[in-house]
Order: structure tokens, then sequence, then C-alpha cells
């Protein structure tokens, strides 16, 4: 079998109608919908993400099991002058038994809000980006999409210095940060792995055609 065959087969696969939906299919758009202009180094102040969600499709609560089967939504600070500085809260999940992991799970439907308490730390000053990443999944009624990372942005200018700074971080945050950027630098082998896949799978058909002609 020459090159022009392998490649044929290799582009029939991935402009196939199935992987070109795969890949268009984005259910969920964030944005930050509440967020100071400014704020003091070590001050506790809150922004809140807002998600928005395609019809028939669900956004999994944050308080879920990790265990339960879908990924729970998880949000993270990436930026190393700030951090979480205590309990994220979201809109009310509703509570039903998942269809596609048999399990009573918190979802959200059409929108979601999670607020966040972040502070600067007490060596900040001056004009910062605030960069927040999501990780998430949703799904429909029979399937489910695979996770993935999405980040908002909010510049916010730090000018003095609270009278408590705060300085007790939440550690889980460091560990959710990590985990979201190892999902982001993973996302391109995973990607490249799949696109190696389907040649593979390009190159039987094109042998099993040749083979029966």
């Amino acid at each position: 079998m020459n090159v022009k065959s392998f490649i044929t087969g290799v582009v029939l696969i991935v402009l196939s109608p199935f992987f070109v939906q795969a890949q268009l299919l984005d259910p969920v758009s964030y944005s930050i919908s509440n967020a100071p202009d400014q704020v003091k180094a070590g001050e506790i102040f809150s922004i809140t993400v807002k998600a928005i969600i395609d019809e028939d499709w669900h956004l999994y609560s944050s308080l879920n099991d990790p265990d339960a089967g879908p990924y729970p939504t998880t949000l993270s600070v990436t930026n190393d002058y700030a951090g979480i500085a205590g309990e994220i809260k979201e809109t009310e999940a509703k509570i039903v038994l998942d269809p596609n992991f048999n399990e009573k799970l918190g979802w959200h439907s059409n929108e979601a809000e999670f607020t966040i308490p972040v502070a600067f730390r007490e060596n900040v000053q001056g004009v910062k980006e605030l960069e927040i990443d999501i990780l998430y999944q949703v799904c429909d009624d029979k399937s489910c999409l695979p996770p993935k990372v999405k980040s908002v942005h909010k510049n916010i200018e730090v000018a003095g210095l609270s009278d408590t700074p705060f300085d007790g971080f939440d550690e889980s945050n460091e560990e959710n940060r990590i985990i979201n950027s190892l999902f982001v630098n993973r996302k391109a082998f995973v990607i490249s792995l799949l696109l190696l896949l389907l040649a593979g799978v390009g190159l039987v058909f094109r042998l099993v055609f040749y083979n029966k002609a």
C-alpha cells in the first residue's frame, strides 16, 4: 500500500461526521460575572464565575464525590501571587439519578454560578491579571464528553495592604492548580495519540478494502 492510500484512509476517518461533531461540541461557556476592580493585598474578596450551559447538557456540581463517576467542576487560581481564601460556593444543584453512571449526582442545567473567595499575597502591588481555571465535564442523558479545562481572566488593581492580611491559603488550591496544569499539558499528547490511533484504523480499513477488491 502506498503513502497516498495511507493518507487517504486517515483523512476519511478524521473528516468523518462523528469525529468532526465530537471536536465541535462545546456546550459550556464561562465568564466572570462579578469581581472588584481594586482590592488591598491580603484582603479577601469574591469573584463569581458564571457558566452558560447549552440545552440538553448538564454540568456537574463541585460537591460531587470524584469517585462517583464524572469529574466534579473544580476551580483553581493559577497565579502564584494569589490563591483561594475559603470555601467555594455554587448555586444550588439539582440532585438526580444520573443514567450515565447510575448514581445520584448534583448537576446544573442552563446556567450556574460559582463564587470564589480570593486574596492576593501581602507583597503584591499594582495591576495584576487574575486567572481562574475551570476543570469540568458535561453529559446529556445518553453520553458524556471528555473533561476539559477553560480559563477566565480579570485585571485587578492591588493598592495598599489590608489591616488583617489573610495568610491561610487553601492548600488544595495548589494541588488543583497542578492537576489542571498537567491536564492541559497532556491534551496535546492525547490528541496526538488519538490521531495516531485513527491513522492506524485508517490503515486497517484501507488494507481490508484493497484485499477484498
